[in-house]
């Protein structure tokens, strides 16, 4: 494993840090979908033992802190940093962030948090930081020991990263960006912002929700294989992240052990600067042919759910971007048929109440995308 210096953090922390968003699922006794605990700690521990040493989770990440927490005992929570975060949508007043964060730490089994981050602020959110004195809450949770780096995840424009970051001394931020969302959100302009101003960078989204993890479109892989070094995908668009010297750390939600081996290999050679002017035109071809053919710029996060009429959003706009990523027509009509429409969950359930666009951190205008999806995907039934 690689390891950088994490600003005033820590001397030693691995380029690949273990999200804990996406772990390993499995079906309930009331046959709902939750997390497989027994995987899920396996695949930390085995991370843990490969030298990572950052994990990232969240409040909102449906049972996520408890299955973290319940893989770093019998010795485990000394070797690691976690980093958790806090939804801005349960705050209201000073006493909303006591109450999460000590469930937080309840949930983790733990006594402190390295890394704790008002999450996924936007324009709304970032003003309920100032209205409900945040800054301070963290201030005084860091001062008791329980907090040792304060820090935020962003999803939002650019220009309002900029302010925050020029708000508050931060000892840390969390950003998406990967080879197809150079100029989305903070973007590349924000990394280097950051950069300048000695804040480490910890990255998510890398693979673009799973998008860039997938079957690439035919003319990708030509482009891969006639190229003169052969790496996957996947590798190349981890590589054009590790090759920036402001990128500290970089996320990947994996939810198999498959993943997680892979990634880790990946990560034993993650040096900076390693990319060649001919590499970096390579992936801005690669962002070209994905930037002609995805329809939906969703990464599946899940934060538009639930729907109240129970239209399975991310699921369908997976199939609709898959269909149209690979020559695969007929079964994007059947998958889609198998993933929403046989189980009353398509998007003709929507009814315009726009409640998933308010969570949406990608902007998505979610109710006009599902009706083109659901348009296009029924529209193969006559072809």
């Amino acid at each position: 494993m690689v390891y950088n210096k994490l600003g005033r953090i820590s001397d030693k922390v691995s380029r690949f840090g273990m999200g804990c968003m996406r772990l390993p699922q499995t079906r309930n006794q009331r046959g709902e979908e939750a997390i497989d605990e027994e995987e899920a700690i396996r695949m930390i521990r085995h991370a843990i033992h490969e030298g990572v040493n950052y994990i990232d989770t969240a409040f909102t990440y449906p049972g996520s802190e408890e299955v973290v927490g319940k893989a770093l005992k019998d010795g485990y929570r000394e070797k690691v940093m976690i980093a958790t975060k806090c939804p801005m949508h349960e705050i209201r007043d000073y006493s909303d962030y006591h109450r999460v964060f000590s469930e937080s730490l309840r949930r983790l089994d733990t006594d402190h948090v390295d890394v704790y981050l008002f999450h996924c602020l936007d324009r709304k959110s970032w003003e309920k930081v100032k209205s409900t004195n945040g800054i301070a809450f963290m201030e005084e949770m860091k001062k008791k020991g329980k907090i040792r780096a304060i820090g935020f995840s962003f999803h939002a424009e650019h220009e309002l990263f900029r302010e925050i970051i020029d708000t508050y001394p931060w000892d840390i931020c969390l950003i998406q960006l990967n080879i197809l969302d150079r100029d989305h959100q903070a973007g590349v302009r924000g990394l280097e912002y950051a950069g300048q101003k000695g804040i480490p960078v910890v990255i998510m989204e890398p693979l673009k929700g799973g998008l860039l993890g997938g079957e690439p479109p035919q003319e990708v892989i030509n482009l891969l294989d006639s190229y003169h070094e052969k790496r996957s995908l996947v590798e190349w668009s981890f590589r054009w992240l590790y090759n920036r010297k402001e990128i500290k750390v970089v996320l990947s939600g994996v939810s198999s052990m498959d993943q997680l081996k892979d990634n880790i290999r990946i990560f034993s050679e993650a040096e900076t600067d390693v990319l060649s002017p001919s590499d970096e035109e390579l992936l801005i071809k690669v962002k070209d042919i994905y930037g002609r053919k995805v329809r939906v710029g969703c990464t599946g996060c899940g934060y538009c759910m639930p729907c109240p009429r129970n239209v399975n959003i991310p699921e369908i706009f997976k199939v609709y971007n898959d269909s149209a990523l690979s020559p695969w027509t007929e079964f994007g009509r059947v998958f889609y048929d198998l993933v929403a429409v046989s189980n009353g969950r398509d998007a003709s359930k929507c009814i315009n109440c726009r409640l998933c666009e308010k969570r949406c951190p990608q902007g998505i205008p979610i109710a006009s995308r599902l009706r083109e999806a659901h348009n296009a995907m029924k529209s193969m039934e006559d072809q």
